[in-house]
């Protein structure tokens, strides 16, 4: 009850921070705020009471790791079972275990998208959000695409109008991309944290589909907090226009997104080699030579009961993240651990957090409720690195946008961090309450 307690007044410094911040506080919509909560309150209630909503829910969690185990016939395929499976000789290899999923799984949505199958469930979820919270077309399809798109993907839904948007309907489009993962990652995380079983991998499969699901509204709350509708108000309303797929023959569609696929499996490989790296430097000055003084690594060794081998990015992260963690529902005794986990989340990326979340729950440093958590307060691209990749990938539709999207990027990444928090308080309440 404690823990729930802490997430209802999270919530409550959540929406305060937002208000703080809001680029017009006066012109703040409270019923697109108001309806926003109630959308993220009965899609949990369905999720989680209404029997057949639940099955139906756990079915496609089911389904999704089963995708999980054809992309690994692939890599077997083509590395062999020793290299391809986590279960063989050499053990879990990252590069052959989760690179080819996220190959996989972007060729195979890039099919779904060929057909509009994903386009046509994209309008259920967008139709929704624009009657109860009054959004135009355009910028709630583009949140809607997020939860199955990636962040540069997602706007090629509605590219014929981002070059005419209200600067509160780009901020939208952009905390909805930040707000969200692409399915092909998610699929990466569902490995990490479901290890080879496939009912935790079911388990994780369905928090993380629920949080890409929940983040849609969270993220229209707090991007309309921070930078509120005004320029807008008495346009008229615009129907839902979308590129419906079937350009070309299907083969090509598989091929361009498998090419798609390879680019952000390198480009992901890439980027943990060199952030990893970077951190290992990092932390060898910090403990080798500040840590030193004073004995500053045996003190941070012995307080944290060896979870950190002293003064270390991570600590730190832990440290001064660890209030938020503590708001959002985690027991203090472990706050520095997610504390940490968010810090490199927003400053690195969600990548190295949930590999370092998968390590922490390997060595039991966490509970279920703070793994459960932080598995939705990580879920989403809000780091720095993306706030680029954002302006960059939708300013190359409209070029016109580029320096208002380069204008609006860190206040579209902190409404996207408050949207992740806000939905693992959400979890949190609905999850562990009974």
């Amino acid at each position: 009850m404690a823990s729930i307690i802490q997430s209802l007044f999270g919530m409550v410094c959540l929406l305060s921070l937002a208000w703080v911040f809001s680029a017009n506080r006066r012109a703040i919509n409270w019923r697109l705020v108001g309806f926003g909560f109630l959308l993220q309150v009965v899609l949990c209630l369905l999720v989680h009471y209404v029997p057949a909503i639940t099955a139906g829910f756990s079915s496609i969690s089911m389904g999704f790791v089963k995708l999980l185990s054809f992309a690994r016939e692939g890599a077997t395929f083509v590395f062999g079972s020793d290299l391809a499976s986590p279960g063989g000789k050499l053990g879990f290899i990252f590069a052959f275990n989760v690179l080819p999923i996220i190959i996989f799984f972007s060729a195979f949505t890039a099919l779904l998208y060929h057909f509009g199958i994903l386009q046509r469930i994209v309008v259920v979820f967008a139709w929704v959000m624009k009657r109860t919270m009054r959004l135009t077309g355009a910028e709630s399809l583009a949140v809607a695409g997020n939860i199955f798109l990636g962040q540069t993907e997602a706007p090629l839904l509605v590219k014929p109008f981002i070059k005419n948007m209200s600067r509160s309907e780009l901020m939208t489009m952009m905390t909805g991309g930040l707000a969200h993962l692409s399915g092909s990652v998610l699929a990466a995380y569902v490995t990490f944290l479901g290890g080879s079983d496939p009912a935790a991998q079911a388990r994780f499969a369905s928090y993380l589909l629920l949080s890409s699901i929940l983040n849609a509204p969270a993220a229209i709350i707090f991007a309309k907090m921070m930078l509120p509708e005004t320029e807008r108000e008495n346009q008229p309303d615009q129907k839902f226009e979308y590129d419906q797929g079937h350009h070309g023959h299907f083969i090509n569609a598989v091929v361009q997104g498998t090419a798609d696929g390879i680019k952000l499996a390198v480009i992901i490989a890439a980027i943990l080699v060199a952030f990893v790296s970077l951190i290992a430097l990092g932390n060898s000055f910090l403990h080798n030579v500040i840590g030193e003084i004073g004995g500053m690594n045996d003190a941070i060794k012995l307080s944290t009961n060896g979870a950190f081998d002293g003064l270390s990015l991570q600590y730190l992260f832990g440290e001064v993240f660890r209030v938020i963690a503590f708001a959002i529902g985690v027991d203090w005794k472990e706050s520095l651990y997610v504390g940490s986990l968010l810090g490199q989340k927003i400053v690195i990326n969600e990548f190295v957090a949930y590999l370092d979340l998968a390590r922490m729950q390997s060595q039991h440093l966490l509970s279920d409720r703070s793994v459960v958590i932080a598995t939705f307060a990580l879920a989403s691209f809000a780091n720095f690195g993306s706030v680029g990749i954002c302006v960059a990938g939708i300013g190359s539709m409209a070029p016109n946008q580029q320096r208002t999207l380069a204008g609006i990027g860190m206040r579209a990444l902190f409404a996207a961090v408050l949207a992740g928090l806000c939905t693992a308080c959400m979890a949190n309440i609905f999850l562990y309450s009974h």
